[in-house]
């Protein structure tokens, strides 16, 4: 028969991933009540857009409320992009300092870690390569690191062509919400379950408490 077992580890680091999802989630909610709530004001003309639009004797404008709304949702949607680039970083971060723990590893590059993962039992899904990359891609920002990006992941790489030279790749990576919960559901498939299940002999059977 089968035996079901509980795995601390697993619990902890799905746990862990949970938090993160739930952080996330937090965050972009506070942000998008935001942009909501300067629509709105934007549509009813209160607040900040309550006055009229200011113009010189030349008839060249001194104060819009438009471009005030528009700096403002140019400014949280910016906030917007960042959250979720910091999370993808961070839920890169996690896994690796995870097995570094696991492992017992002090160091290591990213092959070091898979293998490690791996001798651990813990499979890791091909498409986990989207999360190595972008996290490298956000970091240090080289076309190297975009172009590995692009060839896992080319929706969000920002590029059509292969990156070449020095420029900003990092502004020109595009994540949306469904991007981050993504990742996070990749890491979770990337390390250590709750449940375990484990083959018996019949003879080693158990029988439910009474």
């Amino acid at each position: 028969m089968a035996k079901l077992n509980f795995n601390v580890r697993g619990f902890m680091y799905q746990s862990g991933i949970d938090c993160l999802r739930d952080s996330f989630a937090a965050a972009a909610k506070g942000i998008q009540d935001q942009i909501r709530e300067e629509s709105e004001a934007w549509d009813s003309q209160s607040g900040d857009y309550a006055e009229e639009p200011q113009c010189a004797e030349d008839g060249s404008t001194l104060f819009d409320p438009g471009d005030i709304y528009s700096y403002k949702m140019e400014v949280l949607q910016e906030a917007y992009a960042e959250l979720r680039k910091a999370f993808a970083i961070t839920i890169y971060h996690y896994w690796e300092r995870r097995l570094r723990v696991y492992a017992n590893l002090p160091n290591g590059n990213h092959k070091k870690l898979t293998a490690a993962s791996e001798s651990l039992g813990y499979a890791i899904p091909p498409e986990f390569a989207r999360v190595h990359r972008l996290a490298n891609a956000l970091k240090h920002n080289n076309a190297e690191c975009l172009n590995k990006l692009h060839l896992v992941w080319p929706e969000v790489s920002g590029v059509l062509f292969k990156a070449e030279g020095n420029r900003d790749w990092y502004s020109g990576i595009e994540l949306d919400d469904d991007a981050v919960y993504h990742l996070l559901d990749l890491t979770k498939l990337a390390g250590p379950s709750v449940k375990k299940l484990e083959s018996e002999p019949k003879s080693l059977a158990t029988t439910p408490c009474s």
